[in-house]
Order: C-alpha cells, then structure tokens, then sequence
C-alpha cells in the first residue's frame, strides 16, 4: 500500500514538471501593423534626444519580420536609416547593437511565453535612456510588442502578412 501510495506521489510531481516544461511560442513570420487596434504612434521628435520612439515596435508603419531560432531572435524593420536587421541572444546575457551611428547595450530574455528586448543607450544629448519591448502572442494570432520608453507606454498590434 505505501509503494502505491509512493509511486502516486511521484508520478502528480512528473506530471508537474511536464506541464511547467511547456513549448515557448514561434514569432516567426511577416506582420504588419494593424493600425486601428495599436495605440497612436508617438508624434515627431518624441524621445530623449528627438528619438522618435522609433524603437522596435515603437513609431514604424512597415512590416516587421522576426526570424528565431531556439537561442535567438531576429527583427528587420523599417527605420529611419532605412531597413535595419538586430539579432539578439535570448539568455539574457548583455550584448552591443547599433542604431544608425549610435550603440546600444540590450539584453533578450524569456519571460514565460513572452519575449522581453531590454535597450539601454543615449540620446542626442548624451543622456542614457532605457526602453523596453515585450513581445506576445495572442489567441486570435496576432502579434502584440508592449513598448515602455520614458515618455510613457505603447502598445502596438500587428498581423500576420499572408
């Protein structure tokens, strides 16, 4: 009877672990912005330094192309030095990226089923600044990247292109 009794208890801790364990999400793929369901884009010269909260996600209408791998996810937008690719580890270690002539400091990471881009870089001024965006997949297949920069919060939703 305590074998039984042992081997239930340790076959409710397996399926514990099992179901924790569960696949991370693909964010593969083309999307484009669907305008009327994001917040408004931030206006001309919004950001430390005249930034434009051009940060990925932030003020761009074009497509948003994200390839990933199990250790790293790619983005390719439209910015103002025209198409612009960053590639980031997604283990959270620190890494250099460029925007335009400037550098930047980012982390990537996991959180549950979410990915979370942390950026910390300067502005025109020279003061530093730190932006985030945190990507989501939602039930109706659309994409969501949740941009925090310190002039407030955007959220931004895009669709898969077809």
């Amino acid at each position: 009877m305590k074998w039984k009794l042992g081997f239930t208890a340790a076959l409710v801790v397996a399926l514990a672990v099992s179901g924790s364990a569960q696949k991370k999400p693909n964010f593969s793929g083309t999307w484009m912005i669907d305008t009327e369901k994001s917040d408004p884009a931030p206006g001309p010269g919004a950001g430390p330094g005249g930034g434009g909260g051009r940060g990925p996600g932030g003020g761009m209408m074009g497509p948003l192309t994200i390839k990933q791998t199990a250790d790293s996810i790619s983005i390719e937008s439209q910015g103002r030095q025209g198409m612009q690719t960053r590639t980031y580890k997604l283990d959270g270690s620190e890494q250099v990226i460029t925007f335009g002539q400037m550098t930047a400091k980012a982390r990537a990471q996991w959180e549950g089923n979410k990915i979370t881009i942390e950026t910390l870089r300067r502005g025109q001024d020279g003061t530093p600044f730190s932006t985030s965006v945190t990507y989501s997949l939602n039930a109706d297949g659309t994409l969501t990247a949740e941009n925090k920069t310190p002039m407030g919060a955007r959220k931004v939703i895009y669709k898969k292109s077809t």
